[in-house]
């Protein structure tokens, strides 16, 4: 299977909408860092490193069904109980390891995008309610960096 052209424009979305968090995320002073986000109640460093958990998971939704798995099904409750280990175990992370860890995290799932092929793009890769393609697994990831980079800015701006 070819790579399609519709998987390169989500894949270029998906980097452009990267690029802009990872502007903002380098422009940080340390306190600003530190700023809890309201509402998530999380520091801006740890929701950084959360937006990369919200591209390492679906980007293995996605290679669950490539390789003829069944899709993923979600659920709130799981979802909420991993976000809330994660933060009791982590905290406030390093900056500079966030920022690789993003970054690395970025470039993989594009790359991943980026070799779809259009009959790749409409397997189902998400059950909850409904059944959802891979398609909009990478919107949904790029819906997840917009609504956190939204929670950043509100923290910042609250810091003024």
């Amino acid at each position: 299977m070819n790579a399609s052209d519709r998987a390169a424009v989500l894949a270029d979305e998906f980097l452009e909408r990267f690029r802009t968090l990872e502007e903002l995320l380098q422009s940080l002073t340390a306190e600003q860092w530190a700023l809890p986000c309201s509402g998530e109640g999380w520091p801006v460093g740890y929701v950084a490193h959360h937006i990369g958990h919200g591209i390492v998971r679906p980007r293995g939704w996605i290679e669950q069904v490539l390789v003829g798995e069944e899709p993923f099904v979600f659920d709130w409750q799981t979802t909420h109980e991993l976000n809330r280990r994660r933060s009791a175990h982590l905290g406030l992370p390093e900056r500079d390891d966030t920022l690789r860890f993003l970054r690395v995290t970025a470039e993989h799932f594009g790359a991943l995008v980026r070799s779809l092929s259009d009959a790749q793009l409409e397997k189902i890769a998400f059950r909850q309610r409904d059944e959802r393609d891979v398609a909009w697994v990478v919107k949904l990831v790029m819906r997840h960096i917009e609504e956190h980079r939204a929670g950043i800015l509100g923290a910042i701006a609250g810091e003024a």
